[in-house]
């Protein structure tokens, strides 16, 4: 029997960014406000056009990857497919990746239409400085330097979070889609 693996944990934030503009977490972080650009060449500022007063979920990957992120997109795809009509509305989907310099806005849309990803799902690329920044604030970087420096090491992370309610929580992104539905609608949604 495969076991469920969730972890409840603060607010995305790490070591001060500089100032960047974004939301106060706990222990005085933020959430970076870069500019971000997703796979219909949409600008956004991350926190404040994304993140501000929704749920979501994020997570991170390349398009060149071999074997993790093909099932890690699959899987997420059977997520926005239990979400259904709540996808896009009440929780919004994020993947940001880890190549911006080849992962384009039409590489990202070729991606996104080779999974059948629906309004609701939005694949994201910035600039370089700006995703590391990202990578680093939402939690998806490693301790250990000689393991951080390999892409597919932060392919396996799903977040989810309720900016609102200031709750965040994650699990392996191979979790069995219901779980993470769950998850992100009782644990995280619910007020």
């Amino acid at each position: 029997m495969r076991r469920r693996t969730f972890v409840v944990f603060g607010p995305p934030s790490a070591a001060v960014d500089g100032g960047a503009p974004g939301k106060p977490a706990a222990g005085g972080g933020r959430l970076p406000n870069v500019t971000v650009v997703d796979q219909e060449g949409r600008s956004y500022r991350f926190y404040d056009d994304l993140i501000r007063g929704r749920v979501v979920t994020l997570n991170f990957f390349f398009t060149s990857c071999g074997e993790t992120c093909p099932l890690v997109t699959q899987n997420l795809a059977q997520l926005q497919d239990l979400l259904g009509p709540r996808c896009g509305r009440d929780v919004s989907m994020y993947s940001l990746t880890l190549q911006p310099e080849v992962d384009t806005p039409e590489v990202l849309r070729g991606y996104a239409e080779m999974y059948g990803v629906r309004p609701g799902w939005r694949f994201l690329t910035g600039a370089g400085d700006d995703v590391e920044l990202l990578r680093r604030r939402l939690g998806f970087a490693s301790a250990d330097p000689e393991l951080d420096v390999i892409k597919d090491e932060h392919t396996g992370l799903l977040r989810y979070g309720n900016d609102a309610l200031d709750r965040w929580a994650g699990c392996p992104a191979l979790s069995r889609p219901e779980w993470i539905v769950k998850g992100v609608t009782t644990r995280v949604a619910a007020g």
